[in-house]
């Protein structure tokens, strides 16, 4: 299952390091939470079916010079939880999702998210 989400903002985990308030993070979690959901009904998504614990892939898609991989774990943390928010997982813990893959690239800053099958 694959959806493809547009990024309210590119955030770089370098930015979190400089110590951004918590009322900002904030904003940014609900942004993209907002995003995701938007994005899932759209699509018509409304759950994975499984079996879990999945792998996820999020491959962002970036305007300008894409971030380093690492650099995008925030964004995808926040994907992450507008998928549990919105009903596409029931949960992040290790029990639901196995293990994440991040992948940067050019594009027209989106995220596209994929779950598979975990393959144990």
């Amino acid at each position: 299952m694959t959806i493809t989400i547009p990024l309210p903002e590119k955030i770089s985990l370098n930015r979190i390091y400089a110590g951004v308030h918590w009322t900002k993070r904030k904003a940014w979690a609900d942004s993209y939470h907002l995003a995701v959901l938007v994005a899932a009904r759209q699509s018509q998504i409304s759950a994975f079916s499984g079996p879990f614990p999945c792998r996820v892939e999020y491959r962002f898609k970036l305007k300008g010079k894409p971030l380093d991989a690492s650099n995008l774990a925030f964004c995808a943390k926040l994907v992450e939880d507008g998928l549990v928010q919105c009903g596409i997982i029931p949960d992040d813990s290790p029990q639901y999702v196995k293990s994440v893959t991040l992948v940067t690239a050019k594009g027209e800053d989106v995220v596209e998210v994929t779950l598979y099958p975990s393959q144990s």
